[in-house]
């Protein structure tokens, strides 16, 4: 999980990103969008070579350009799975968006909502790199996103049930970052009762509002309907357009751990990158240059 800058911050550069940041969220049109990622894709063939594409997955693809979210089946087995949280049994969870303390699984202090662990516990986690850099994620990033992606996000984190959504990431909301979508990847079992994602299709193609802020369950069912709740067994993933309206919903009765992989085209304004050291790690360097080192 990467941090998030701040105007605090001490470092020049951090201040320069953050303005660049909020300067492109001035442009709401979506003429003017597609204009600079046009420039942008432009400077980035002129400058580097694509990476070489397997074919691409044109039918997930188009339903993801056209919806904004494409299901994209069961992408690890349950062997897998177990894997994964055989290894992540006993590391620490940071309370990110509340005390900003560490905690174990085991032993969850009351109130507290999500638990993230740090991108060196992602990184080293069975089955997390490989699946990131894997053909068909990879052919699917570089045929949305124009261009050889980069991973601007790879994040492992639980949501555990309470009385109360813990801020704008368990409420309807959209996300900023230009050139970029997710691939989530349920790791339990996520029915109504688990905190299923929601996502609102076509409602990535609207203009950008000027101000991001949270909606309401009201305000959507208003405007859009129903929306759509993605449920599934542990292994299930799926791709959204976080430009899009989307939420996690709060769980009711069991916790729902999830993976949160992002593809961009550049390094997002808003994170502070430290990528981590990991041995014997055979990705391509490019793509994961914010990750691993």
């Amino acid at each position: 999980m990467h941090n998030y800058l701040s105007f605090g911050d001490k470092a020049r550069y951090s201040t320069l990103r953050l303005c660049a940041y909020y300067l492109q969220r001035l442009l709401t049109s979506r003429r003017l969008r597609h204009a600079g990622r046009f420039l942008l894709l432009c400077a980035l063939r002129c400058s580097r070579a694509p990476r070489a594409r397997t074919p691409p997955r044109s039918s997930v693809t188009g339903l993801l350009r056209e919806r904004g979210y494409a299901p994209l089946g069961w992408v690890l087995t349950q062997q897998q799975c177990s894997e994964m949280h055989a290894y992540l049994a006993g590391r620490c969870l940071l309370d990110r968006r509340g005390t900003g303390g560490r905690f174990q699984l085991a032993s969850k202090p009351a109130g507290v909502k999500l638990g993230d662990y740090e991108l060196d516990t992602v990184v080293h986690c069975p089955h997390v790199l490989e699946l990131a850099n894997c053909a068909d994620f990879l052919s699917l990033a570089s045929d949305y996103l124009g261009f050889t992606p980069t991973i601007t996000n790879l994040s492992l984190r639980w949501s555990f049930p309470g009385e109360s959504a813990a801020g704008e990431v368990q409420a309807f909301h959209r996300d900023s970052e230009p050139g970029s979508f997710k691939i989530l990847v349920y790791l339990t079992d996520v029915d109504m009762q688990a905190g299923p994602h929601r996502y609102v299709p076509g409602s990535h193609q609207e203009r950008m509002p000027l101000r991001l802020r949270p909606y309401s369950d009201a305000d959507i069912a208003r405007g859009y309907g129903a929306g759509v709740t993605v449920t599934g067994a542990a292994g299930t993933a799926f791709a959204i357009d976080t430009r899009g309206i989307h939420k996690g919903v709060p769980p009711l009765a069991r916790p729902r751990l999830i993976l949160c992989i992002q593809y961009s085209l550049l390094p997002c304004l808003i994170y502070e990158y430290a990528p981590v050291q990991r041995a014997g790690a055979t990705v391509d360097r490019y793509i994961n240059r914010l990750i691993v080192r």
